[in-house]
């Protein structure tokens, strides 16, 4: 496994490390919904499972996200 696996890993391990993949990727995916995907594929991939069950409960995480960051 490389550093680059073990650091995404490690991203994905947490809420906010999982946002912040999902914007990193937004650009290259070129919709919130596809980024998602992307990341929730790697997710799967590296624990066996979905983090989130689905976009609209991503969704829900990530206005919580933004409301706590802007209090």
């Amino acid at each position: 496994m490389s550093q680059d696996e073990r650091d995404l890993i490690r991203l994905l391990y947490s809420r906010q490390g999982f946002i912040d993949e999902v914007y990193r990727r937004l650009p290259a995916e070129g919709t919130l919904v596809s980024a998602y995907w992307s990341v929730e594929d790697d997710h799967q991939t590296y624990f066996g499972c979905t983090k989130y069950s689905g976009i609209e409960s991503f969704k829900t995480v990530l206005s919580k996200a933004r409301r706590k960051r802007f209090k």
